[in-house]
C-alpha cells in the first residue's frame, strides 16, 4: 500500500540516538533552529540568520516545482498556485528571500513528512479506500488516528462554543489541547528523523520552526549524531525587544498545549484559567495578516497587547465577558474587554 519512508526506519546507536547509515566522524557542526511564527514581519528576522548557515531546512514537505522556483524560472504566483496558503503575503515575501539564499549558494531542502504522510492517507481515502484499511502498524496509521483524535476534538469544541454551559467548553478546549499537543510530539519526531538522516557533518544547518514545535529540539538533540552541537533561537524576542516588550510570543491556549506537549501536570484551577483566558484572548487578537503600512512588528504588538490584557482576567471575569463578545467583531470584543479592565 505504501512505501516505507528512510527517515522513519533507520537503525539506533547507543543511547537511543537515531543514527542513519554511516560513519561520523567530524569536528562540531551547528544546527540552529529557528522558531518564528510564518508572518512577513518575521523574514527580517531570519534572513540573517539563515544565511549564516550553509543549508536551510524549510517547514513544508517537498513541492515538484520548488526548484524552478528558486532558480527562477517560473513566478511565484505560478508555484503558489496549487498551495493552500494561509499567509499570502508571508508566501510570496517569503519565496523572494529563498530566491536570494540559493543565489547566495545556500542549499534549500523542504522537509515536513508529518505532512507527507497526511496527504498519502487523503490520497488513499480518495481513491476509495477507508481507515479499516489502513495498516495500523504503520506511520500512515498514526497520522490519520492524531488527526481524527484533533478534529473531533474541535468539532467538540465548536458545538460547546454555541452553547451555554461554560464548563463544558472549558472541558473541551482542555481536551483539543491535549489533542494537539500529541499531534505535535509525532509531527516533530518524524520531522526531527528525517532531518538527521539529511545532516553530511560538512555543512552548519539553519532549522525552520513555529514556535510550537518545542519538541523538535528535544527530539533533534536525543537523535543528533556526535560531532553536532544544536542551538534554539526565538527569533521574534528580537523584535519584542525592539518594541520594548517583555511577553507577548504565546497566548494562553499555547501555554496549556506546552504543559500537555511536556507532560506537566497542571492544577485544575490554572488548566481552567487557562482555558477561559483563550476564550477572551482569541476573540480579540487579530488573526490575518496585516498591511506592511501598520508599522514594526504589527503582529507582536497586537498579540503582546491581547496577552496583556488577559492575563489580568479571572476566571470568573472570562465567564461573564465572554457571554458579552462571543458574537462581537474582533474590534467590539476588544473594545468591551479594555473597558472590563479599565
Amino acid at each position: 500500500m505504501f512505501t516505507p519512508r528512510p527517515e522513519a526506519t533507520g537503525k539506533s546507536g547507543e543511547g537511543g540516538r537515531f543514527f542513519p547509515a554511516g560513519h561520523y566522524s567530524w569536528p562540531m557542526t551547528l544546527l540552529t533552529i529557528a522558531y518564528a511564527n510564518h508572518r512577513p514581519e518575521t523574514l527580517p528576522l531570519s534572513q540573517p540568520l539563515m544565511e549564516a548557515h550553509k543549508q536551510i531546512v524549510l517547514e513544508e514537505p517537498p513541492h515538484p516545482l520548488f526548484s524552478e522556483m528558486v532558480h527562477g524560472r517560473i513566478s511565484t504566483d505560478e508555484y503558489l498556485y496549487d498551495q493552500d496558503i494561509e499567509y499570502p503575503a508571508f508566501s510570496h515575501q517569503q519565496c523572494d528571500l529563498l530566491r536570494s539564499l540559493f543565489k547566495a549558494d545556500k542549499e534549500l531542502i523542504q522537509i515536513e513528512p508529518y505532512l507527507d504522510y497526511l496527504i498519502e492517507v487523503q490520497d488513499f481515502f480518495a481513491e476509495g479506500s477507508g481507515p479499516d484499511d489502513l495498516d495500523r502498524s504503520t506511520i500512515h496509521y498514526q497520522v490519520y488516528l492524531r488527526e481524527k483524535q484533533a478534529t473531533r476534538a474541535l468539532i467538540e469544541y465548536y458545538q460547546a462554543v454555541r452553547g451555554d454551559d461554560f464548563n463544558m467548553l472549558i472541558e473541551s478546549i482542555k481536551r483539543f489541547a491535549q489533542a494537539d499537543a500529541e499531534r505535535f510530539e509525532l509531527r516533530d519526531r518524524l520531522r526531527a528523523q528525517a532531518i538527521v538522516s539529511r545532516l553530511d557533518g560538512q555543512h552548519s544547518t539553519c532549522v525552520e520552526a513555529g514556535p510550537m514545535h518545542l519538541l523538535l529540539f528535544h527530539h533533534l538533540r536525543r537523535l543528533m549524531p556526535p560531532g553536532w552541537s544544536i542551538k534554539p533561537v526565538f527569533v521574534e524576542i528580537e523584535g519584542l525587544n525592539a518594541l520594548g516588550l517583555k511577553s507577548g510570543l504565546y497566548g494562553p491556549g499555547d501555554k496549556l498545549t506546552v504543559h500537555y506537549l511536556f507532560n506537566r501536570t497542571l492544577p485544575p484551577k490554572v488548566a481552567n484559567l487557562l482555558c477561559a483566558r483563550t476564550l477572551i484572548f482569541m476573540k480579540i487578537v487579530h488573526k490575518e495578516e496585516f498591511p506592511e503600512q501598520q508599522g514594526p512588528y504589527p503582529h507582536l504588538r497586537n498579540e503582546s497587547r491581547a496577552v496583556a490584557l488577559v492575563n489580568q482576567l479571572s476566571l470568573s471575569s472570562c465567564r461573564e465577558l465572554f457571554m458579552q463578545i462571543r458574537d462581537k467583531t474582533e474590534k467590539e470584543a476588544f473594545t468591551l474587554v479594555s473597558a472590563h479592565e479599565s
